[in-house]
């Protein structure tokens, strides 16, 4: 007998309510995930921008990726704080 899983032939029959609930919550989280999923920027760095971002990202101790993304997070999150403290009906 082989340790792989094999999938069976189709089964032609109704479905309950309550597989067809989990189902449909099934088919809701996929679509959620999918949604949320992560989109591709491109960022155009000179030589000795991109040395210095690797520079801290190194002694920060995480790939550089990551730590571009958590410093422009961090940094957007506080411009938007700023902002609003100045400009509180402009939110």
């Amino acid at each position: 007998m082989s340790d792989k899983l094999q999938l069976g032939e189709p089964v032609d029959r109704e479905i309950s309510e309550g597989e067809a609930a989990i189902a449909d919550a099934l088919v809701a989280a996929t679509e959620a995930d999918l949604q949320a999923a992560p989109q591709p920027t491109t960022i155009r760095w000179s030589a000795e921008q991109l040395a210095v971002v690797r520079c801290a990202a190194e002694r920060y101790g995480m790939p550089y990726q990551t730590y571009v993304k958590d410093a422009a997070f961090r940094r957007a999150l506080e411009d938007l704080r700023r902002l609003d403290e100045a400009q509180p009906e402009k939110r």
